[in-house]
């Protein structure tokens, strides 16, 4: 029987209503969720993304911390004082720099919400004398050390054209909360771009304050020209021979030259001992102040 146009539009509709209906069975009941799943499982991912960069942050900050409490002065603000102080009269005496004073200001400190101290800073101030090429080694000395510290003043005066600065320097230091122990610490700073200080040594030869320069060595023309007494007390001439400018010093008493600042201590036959930059020297009578060598007491 063949069958009739009715009989063929439901036919149709019929398999219209199929194909509708399989449609939204797959859309709904298994594409649906497997895009919901898939949506999920990138939400998961992005999240534990960010939760593994947030830990390796973290880490990261862990380190930073743990490298800057090594860094560190001594969390006790008397003995960041005393060793930091020493460690600077230290370099400026290994760098050749002289008449050095070092000063200690109060320190300062930084509070959390509940009162406890996170940190401290500490002031320091420096003044010496020498030439630009010892102090560049200085600079680089102090930069290479490990310490939370960093020059935030600086003043150089030339002085008239012997080749030597009056230095004054400002210098601030942290003392983090926590750290242990009293000795500096002692692994190099990773904050120079270069390590060789050759690639520093420009800076001396630049001639930045582009002045005529004599370099001749104030230290190698000053001497102890005579020893005198006044009184029974003796006096000590020291002559600038680059000015022929001489003075008289008597024991315990300060003095001041371009080559030199210090305080008389001792006057012997043939020596006199001077105190300069926290240091006891022995500088022979009519020689050089370049020939003074370290003191050593008697036992």
């Amino acid at each position: 029987m063949k069958p009739n146009r009715q009989q063929i539009l439901l036919a149709l509709l019929a398999i219209i209503a199929v194909v509708q209906v399989g449609d939204w069975v797959l859309n709904t009941m298994i594409q649906g969720p497997l895009q919901l799943r898939q949506a999920r499982t990138e939400q998961l991912q992005a999240d534990i993304k960010k939760r593994e960069a947030s830990l390796a942050e973290t880490r990261n900050a862990a380190k930073q911390i743990d490298g800057w409490m090594k860094q560190s002065l001594p969390s006790d603000p008397e003995v960041t004082r005393s060793v930091y102080r020493s460690w600077l009269l230290s370099l400026i005496r290994t760098t050749k720099l002289r008449n050095a004073t070092v000063d200690s200001g109060s320190p300062s400190a930084r509070k959390a919400k509940d009162n406890k101290v996170l940190f401290r800073s500490m002031p320091f101030s420096v003044r010496c004398r020498g030439s630009l090429a010892e102090f560049n080694t200085f600079l680089f000395q102090f930069s290479n050390a490990g310490h939370l510290h960093q020059i935030s003043s600086m003043t150089l005066n030339p002085i008239g054209a012997t080749g030597l600065f009056d230095i004054s320097l400002g210098i601030e230091t942290l003392l983090l909360a926590g750290r242990k122990g009293d000795a500096l610490n002692a692994v190099p700073s990773e904050l120079l771009a270069s390590r060789d200080f050759s690639h520093y040594q420009a800076i001396v030869k630049d001639n930045i304050f582009g002045i005529g320069i004599d370099n001749t060595d104030p230290m190698q023309h000053t001497i102890i020209s005579a020893i005198t007494f006044s009184n029974g007390a003796p006096l000590v001439w020291i002559t600038e021979q680059l000015s022929s400018r001489t003075i008289q010093v008597g024991v315990g008493n300060d003095f001041d030259t371009v080559a030199l600042s210090g305080r008389v201590i001792e006057v012997h036959d043939q020596d006199v001992i001077i105190e300069t930059s926290g240091e006891r020297k022995t500088f022979p009578i009519g020689k050089p102040f370049s020939q003074a060598v370290p003191y050593v007491g008697k036992l």
